[in-house]
């Protein structure tokens, strides 16, 4: 195929085959030639134009990922079911989010986020100015005068909450084995209890042991 005339186009494909090659094989056993090779004709230096390096394919494709991610929208309707107190709502939040198929792609592509600190940055960016705030926080609230949740510090619960569960206890960011992830699950449930927010994580664990061994 000769190459597109057609610049964004040209761009789109590149973030396409390279999110279809990361899904197969993992970002870490995907080079920029196989990327390259799967582009019907397109040059090194038409890849090269758009994007300086693997790293950077990266971090579009998860840009673009996150851009088609319907988590949030769903963890938006969850907020505005009557049917659930605070604490429920936090829960089923955790669960979705541990078997959202958008999600689960995020695991497949097994991405070493210590190796990539722009993504890292921005994962931690997203978590304390936007996810903990817009969702976790009025949950809490809604928890505190519903007598589910008693704590004094519910923007900070969130944050904490989130980050620990979003970035410390993420096998993705930090790996380990299937002892010391239960341990740190369990730290989390226990930390959890001590606001009131007893039994919130315990019964998900089959749920986060699946997510974890993507």
């Amino acid at each position: 195929m000769a190459r597109n005339k057609y610049p964004e186009e040209t761009k789109k494909l590149i973030i396409e085959k390279a999110t279809e090659l990361f899904l197969l094989n993992g970002y870490e056993n995907t080079t920029v030639q196989d990327i390259i090779d799967h582009l019907g004709g397109l040059t090194k230096g038409a890849v090269y134009h758009h994007f300086s390096s693997k790293n950077d394919i990266l971090l579009a494709v998860m840009a673009n990922m996150y851009s088609e991610n319907h988590l949030l929208a769903d963890w938006a309707k969850v907020l505005k079911q009557t049917d659930l107190n605070g604490k429920e709502k936090i829960k089923k939040m955790f669960l979705m989010s541990l078997t959202d198929a958008d999600e689960m792609k995020f695991a497949s592509m097994k991405v070493d986020y210590k190796k990539t600190p722009e993504l890292l940055c921005d994962y931690l960016n997203r978590t304390v100015s936007h996810l903990a705030p817009t969702f976790f926080e009025p949950a809490i609230y809604e928890g505190i005068a519903d007598g589910s949740i008693q704590t004094d510090y519910p923007a900070e619960l969130a944050e904490v909450m989130l980050v620990i569960a979003n970035i410390w206890l993420n096998p993705i960011v930090f790996p380990c084995g299937d002892e010391k992830l239960k341990t740190k699950f369990l730290f989390l449930c226990d930390l959890a209890e001590k606001f009131g927010i007893d039994g919130l994580l315990n019964d998900i664990y089959p749920a986060f042991e699946q997510y974890a061994h993507q």
